[in-house]
C-alpha cells in the first residue's frame, strides 16, 4: 500500500483525539459492482495463482522466500539498549498470558500465512479478534488475499473488505457465502482508533508492499515476469518437448539400398514373387538392426560393398547407412529454458544458488560452494527487514492494545532469524540475541 493509499482502507469512526490526520487522495474505483475489483475482471489473485501451479520453479520459490523470511518463527521480548551502530539490544521473554495467547492463535500459522500472501500478492489481510468486554484482543489470523476484495463505499474510502471463496465461481458481496469485516486502519493510531470501536469484535488490518500509482491492491514486483512473456515460454517448452516425445519417429539410420543389390545377391530378382520380395526385404533389414541397434552394436565393423550395376555397366554402393540426428539428445531449448529460469529468480528476488540447482544446460551452476551461498543468504535475510516488520505489526499492535509490559517496558515481537549459515556456525540449534531480527 502506497503513502498516498494511507487511507484508500480507513476504518469507519474510532478518533481517540481530534488531531489531522496523514492526507489521503482518494482514487476514483473501476468498474461496476459492489466491491473495488481486484483486476478488470476481479479475478488478478486467482490469475496469479494459476500461471504458478504450472510453473516448475514458482511454487516452491516463493515458499522458498517464506520459509527464508520465516526463520526460526515469532519470538518476543523487550528492547534493553541500543547499540552504538543503531542496533537495538532485543531480550527474549517468557510470560504466561501471551504464551498463552501465542498458542491459543496459533501465531506461528498466522505468520507464515501472512508471509506467503505478501510474497504471491503483495497484500494481506490479517484478521483481530476483539474479546466481548472489548479489553482485550484475543486472536489473530490471517484472510485469504484471493478471497478479500474492498467493499465499494456510497462515498468517501472503503470501511470494510469482503471475504468470499468464490470470486471466481460468480460470488457476489452479498450473496450467502460472502462475509462483511470492516477495516482498521493500520496508518493511524490503530490502537486507540480500536479502543474507540463499537462497530464489531472483528477488523481487518491490512499490510501490504507499495507500488507506484496502486491504491487498494498492491502489485507484487515480481509480477513483471508475468507480465513480460517469459512465463509463457518455460510453459511453452516442455509443451513442445512433450509433443516431440510423443509423435517422434524414433530412428537412427536410414540404410539406402541399390536396386542393383537385391539381383545380385539373390539372382533372378525380378522373377521372385512380391511377397518373396517382401520377405527377403525384412530379413536384410533385420539384419542390420541385429547389427547396428543397441549395446549390442558398440564397437562392432560395419562392411560395406561395390557391386556392378548392369545397366550401365558402373560400380555402385549396395548399400549406404547415415545416422539421424537426434534432437533430444542434443537438448533442444535448453538455453533458452535457462535463460526464463533466470529471469523467474531474479524478478523473485532469490538467487538461484539458495535453491541448489536451476533447470537449463548449466544445471547446478551457480550453486557454489565455500562462502556464496552463505553470503547470499545473509544478504537476503538482511534486506527482508520491511517485509518482516509488515506481518509484526498486528502483533505489536496487540501487545500495545493488551498492555503487555516486562518490568515496565513494552513487549515487542520479533522474527527470529539465525545467520546460520556463518562459517564458524557448527549444529547451532537455535541463534543466539544478536542473530536476532532487529
Amino acid at each position: 500500500m502506497s503513502a498516498n493509499s494511507a487511507a484508500a482502507v480507513r476504518g469507519a469512526g474510532g478518533k481517540s483525539v481530534q488531531e489531522e490526520e496523514p492526507t489521503s487522495p482518494e482514487k476514483k474505483p473501476d468498474g461496476g459492482g459492489d466491491v473495488i475489483p481486484w483486476g478488470e475482471d476481479n479475478l488478478f489473485p486467482q490469475a496469479v495463482i494459476k500461471d504458478v501451479e504450472k510453473n516448475t520453479i514458482l511454487p516452491s520459490l516463493l515458499e522458498k522466500k517464506t520459509s527464508m523470511m520465516y526463520g526460526g518463527g515469532i519470538v518476543y521480548g523487550i528492547v534493553t539498549g541500543v547499540n552504538k551502530d543503531g542496533s537495538k539490544i532485543f531480550e527474549a521473554q517468557e510470560v504466561p498470558e501471551i504464551e498463552e495467547f501465542m498458542d491459543a492463535a496459533n501465531v506461528g500459522l498466522y505468520a507464515m500465512e501472512a508471509l506467503l500472501d505478501i510474497n504471491y500478492f503483495a497484500n494481506a489481510f490479517p484478521e483481530l479478534v476483539v474479546s466481548k468486554n472489548r479489553q482485550k484482543i484475543v486472536g489473530i489470523s490471517t484472510q485469504e488475499a484471493p478471497w478479500t476484495r474492498y467493499l465499494k463505499p456510497t462515498k468517501g474510502l472503503p470501511t470494510h473488505v469482503v471475504i468470499n471463496a468464490n470470486w471466481d465461481n460468480g460470488g457476489t458481496a452479498t450473496d450467502a457465502y460472502a462475509t462483511q469485516v470492516p477495516i482498521l486502519d493500520p496508518y493511524y493510531d490503530a490502537v486507540g482508533s480500536l479502543r474507540a470501536r463499537t462497530d464489531g469484535f472483528k477488523f481487518i488490518y491490512p499490510i501490504s508492499i507499495p507500488s507506484p500509482d496502486k491504491a487498494y491492491y498492491q502489485l507484487a514486483s515480481w509480477n513483471a515476469v508475468r507480465r513480460s512473456g517469459w512465463l509463457d515460454v518455460m510453459a511453452a517448452i516442455p509443451e513442445f518437448k512433450k509433443s516431440l516425445f510423443k509423435n517422434q519417429l524414433s530412428v537412427k539410420y536410414l540404410v539406402t539400398i541399390h536396386s542393383a543389390y537385391w539381383e545380385w545377391k539373390y539372382g533372378d530378382w525380378e522373377g521372385l514373387s512380391q511377397d518373396e520380395k517382401v520377405r527377403l526385404i525384412n530379413e536384410e533389414l533385420t539384419n542390420f538392426d541385429n547389427v547396428m541397434a543397441g549395446t549390442n552394436g558398440a564397437g562392432k565393423t560395419v562392411m560395406s560393398t561395390t557391386i556392378l550395376d548392369k545397366r550401365d555397366g558402373k560400380e555402385v554402393e549396395a548399400f549406404k547407412i547415415e545416422a539421424i540426428d537426434d534432437k533430444l539428445k542434443d537438448g533442444l531449448y535448453i538455453e533458452d529454458s535457462g535463460e526464463a529460469s533466470s529471469h523467474v529468480y531474479t524478478a523473485v528476488g532469490v538467487p538461484g544458488a539458495l535453491m541448489g540447482v536451476s533447470p537449463g544446460k548449466s544445471m547446478g551452476d551457480g550453486a557454489g560452494g565455500g562462502s556464496e551461498p552463505r553470503v547470499l543468504f545473509n544478504n537476503f535475510i538482511s534486506t527482508a527487514q520491511f517485509h518482516l516488520d509488515l506481518v509484526l505489526a498486528p502483533l505489536n499492535l496487540i501487545a500495545r492494545y493488551n498492555n503487555w509490559t516486562v518490568n515496565g517496558k513494552p513487549v515487542k515481537f520479533r522474527f527470529l532469524n539465525p545467520f546460520v549459515m556463518q562459517a564458524e556456525a557448527k549444529n547451532t540449534p537455535a541463534a543466539d540475541p544478536k542473530q536476532q531480527s532487529k
